[in-house]
């Protein structure tokens, strides 16, 4: 309990509930993201904040899923609306809301491919009245003897000490891996070398300015310079011209000292194209696309509504299965033994999700001529209309101007 103890010292967040920084125990990698198969992931987590894409797309995403309704349901589909096992996913911890929490699976799972739920203050009766986040990057699996017990447990090391727990007491949030059984696989693992290379790039980049945005070049003479004098020169000139303050300062020469340019320009570089490429390369591999990270260069190709729908279909949905039916199969059934309760998503106010009602009304208007029920409409398209005729033909009139 003394780790629990301080891992809830550190979980002191500030007016924004954002978590105090000295939990996060990193270990810079120079920026260029290690071989996924090493599990170090420490650099993967510094990406979010180092890495301006990733953190664009991490967080992107991980507010989304975070932000979705959801929902608790027996077996007859029935919503419950009062339950121990949602009291604990509205307020997971004293120190963080569900929400926060939901952020943090998903962050955590897009930096790393993995994320670690440990169920704590277990009441006399077996269930949990807390759940905390573990840091990703600090936990290693403890394998099991046999296919019959997988996992032993998990080790998990923070602020100098270790904690060990049984596997029952964890909940493990993981990507679909083909090279690892225990670890997940992250979208930033694949995406690392267009990462790296981006930050390499916007390295050049302060450089280039930091250089009041010159090529560097060489400066001559005809005579001949012993070491102190080379170094004199090259001193003088630094303190003199180099930096974006003494841009387009007037150089003197002296000394028969000549300059010689012998850099390429960004033209020549193609420097921006190279940037475009990786970003994209990014924002591909994470399913985001660029107006969802306020980037409308496609805007001509795919309309802002329909980059939405892209995004929640191809991106979102399957992070809300993977996140609900680990819930459902690793909390829920320390309440129900009958697997009758699961969680769900409900998006039904996500209007992304919501095709147009134009559409649908012209795709009624189809199916009514084929021999549809006007109630099998109403169910198979999801019309927002009673079951009365007249308000079913009034509607579908009003959006298509043809004849029922």
């Amino acid at each position: 309990m003394e780790l629990i103890n301080k891992i809830k010292k550190v979980f002191n967040t500030d007016s924004k509930g954002f978590l105090n920084p000295s939990i996060v125990e990193l270990t810079s990698n120079s920026g260029k993201l290690p071989d996924p198969s090493t599990h170090n992931y420490a650099p993967y987590v510094e990406a979010y904040g180092d890495k301006a894409w990733v953190y664009a797309c991490v967080s992107t995403i991980s507010e989304t899923v975070a932000s979705a309704d959801f929902v608790l349901k027996n077996e007859n589909g029935e919503i419950l609306q009062n339950h121990p096992a949602l009291k604990l996913m509205y307020k997971p911890n004293q120190f963080m809301t569900g929400r926060q929490l939901r952020q943090w699976i998903i962050a955590s799972l897009e930096l790393t491919g993995n994320a670690y739920i440990l169920k704590d203050a277990i009441s006399k009766d077996g269930k949990p009245k807390e759940l905390f986040p573990l840091l990703s990057h600090l936990v290693e699996i403890i394998p099991g003897e046999d296919s019959s017990n997988p996992v032993e447990g998990y080790k998990y090391r923070v602020g100098g000490n270790t904690a060990y727990y049984k596997a029952a007491d964890v909940i493990h949030f993981k990507y679909f891996n083909p090279f690892d059984f225990f670890y997940g696989l992250s979208p930033l693992a694949a995406a690392r070398a267009a990462a790296d290379t981006l930050e390499s790039a916007e390295e050049y980049n302060r450089s280039f300015f930091a250089n009041s945005a010159t090529i560097s070049g060489i400066l001559s003479t005809d005579s001949k310079l012993d070491d102190v004098s080379r170094k004199r020169i090259v001193k003088s000139w630094s303190d003199k011209y180099q930096g974006s303050s003494k841009a387009h300062k007037v150089a003197l020469l002296e000394g028969g000292l000549k300059w010689q340019s012998i850099g390429v320009s960004q033209k020549d570089m193609d420097f921006i194209s190279s940037m475009k490429l990786s970003r994209e390369t990014v924002l591909a591999i994470f399913h985001v696309p660029p107006a969802m990270v306020g980037i409308f260069d496609h805007a001509p190709q795919f309309n802002t509504k329909e980059q939405q729908r892209i995004f929640w279909q191809t991106c979102i949905l399957p992070k809300q299965n993977n996140m609900w039916e680990t819930f459902t199969e690793f909390l829920l059934s320390e309440y129900d033994r009958t697997d009758s309760l699961y969680f769900d998503k409900d998006n039904s106010s996500v209007s992304a999700l919501k095709e147009d009602e134009v559409q649908r009304a012209q795709a009624a208007k189809i199916y009514a001529d084929i021999g549809f029920s006007k109630q099998e409409l109403i169910e198979g398209l999801g019309l927002p209309f009673s079951v009365e005729t007249s308000k079913v033909k009034k509607t579908i009139k009003k959006k298509t101007n043809k004849k029922f």
